[in-house]
């Protein structure tokens, strides 16, 4: 029987409790959902299954999207699997750690001189024109992108046992944060648990809408000015100046009474080590942002507190 996009996504995402980071910050239990298991590396893999299976299942023969490397290389997986052409529009500007993994999948790269959000708008209006299936961030197809990332949700009450105090995720278009959230408020509306967690929002201090939005204690997201953007090799998964699902994400943090941080280069990278040397875990310095986040809100509360930190990605 054939594949569709309604099947199980790739398999669970390994789940421990990280002791000796525990004990070196400012957590009463610190654990890791390491979403950098998967075969390309990141939490994408958990949507870009979806988008391929359902390309076909309408009948596609390509798959198209604008991406800065992590998703193009998901996508781009999938479809050579399932048998499908991929096409990626990245920046041309860059870092291109990803591109030789797009290409030795068969994946077609275009490079287009723009930041990643206009790439996304020409990848989906080129979507249009030659009859591809448009699987960028805020498309008529995202609807898949929640309900991958959802699966998170349940995952981690099934490894804990519970729902914890606060999770923990990294956001650049909020996506995953939406997701995943939502895993949760479905299970507590369906009575199989009594609460959800307190969000914690961490990404780039060169620019997000979604994290400027809450310390500046706004309800509604806006885009930024491009001039306030920064892009660089660490921060490219987390900064915009547009995020798709930004105004889903920032509900979701008021909602779940829960925080937002901007975090450095710097500070990613520090995380990202102490995350390796301690616990023997190699993930993206922009993932490991979370974990910095997490640290923050211990320290504003002045308590210790319970916590799941989700990683999106590993390192190299």
């Amino acid at each position: 029987m054939e594949e569709s996009a309604e099947e199980e996504p790739p398999g669970e995402t390994p789940f421990f409790r990280a002791r000796r980071m525990e004990r070196a910050l400012h957590f009463k239990r610190l654990f890791i959902k390491f979403e950098g298991s998967g075969v390309t590396g990141t939490q994408k893999d958990r949507i870009s299954k979806y988008h391929v299976m359902r390309a076909r299942e309408l009948g596609y023969d390509t798959i198209s999207l604008g991406s800065c490397g992590n998703y193009g290389a998901s996508i781009s997986y999938f479809a050579h699997k399932y048998g499908m052409k991929s096409v990626i529009g990245m920046p041309s500007f860059y870092s291109g750690d990803r591109i030789p993994e797009i290409r030795a999948y068969g994946g077609q790269i275009m490079e287009v001189p723009v930041k990643y959000e206009e790439a996304v708008e020409i990848m989906r209006q080129k979507s249009v024109e030659e009859n591809w299936y448009d699987s960028n961030p805020g498309g008529k197809n995202s609807e898949l992108d929640f309900h991958g990332y959802s699966a998170i949700a349940s995952e981690i009450i099934d490894q804990l046992g519970r729902v914890p105090e606060f999770l923990a995720v990294p956001v650049g278009n909020g996506t995953t944060l939406s997701g995943i959230y939502k895993g949760f408020k479905t299970m507590k509306e369906a009575g199989l648990t009594d609460s959800v967690p307190r969000l914690i929002a961490a990404s780039t201090d060169n620019g997000n809408p979604i994290v400027k939005a809450w310390t500046k204690r706004k309800r509604v997201v806006s885009n930024l000015d491009q001039s306030a953007i920064h892009e660089t090799s660490i921060n490219e998964p987390l900064v915009s100046y547009i995020s798709y699902d930004g105004q889903t994400a920032l509900d979701s943090i008021y909602e779940s009474n829960g925080f937002a941080f901007e975090i450095s280069d710097m500070e990613m990278l520090r995380y990202s080590n102490i995350l390796k040397e301690a616990e023997g875990i190699s993930a993206l310095p922009a993932s490991s942002s979370a974990i910095v986040a997490s640290n923050l809100v211990a320290t504003n509360l002045n308590r210790k507190i319970d916590c799941v930190v989700v990683l999106t990605g590993r390192g190299k």
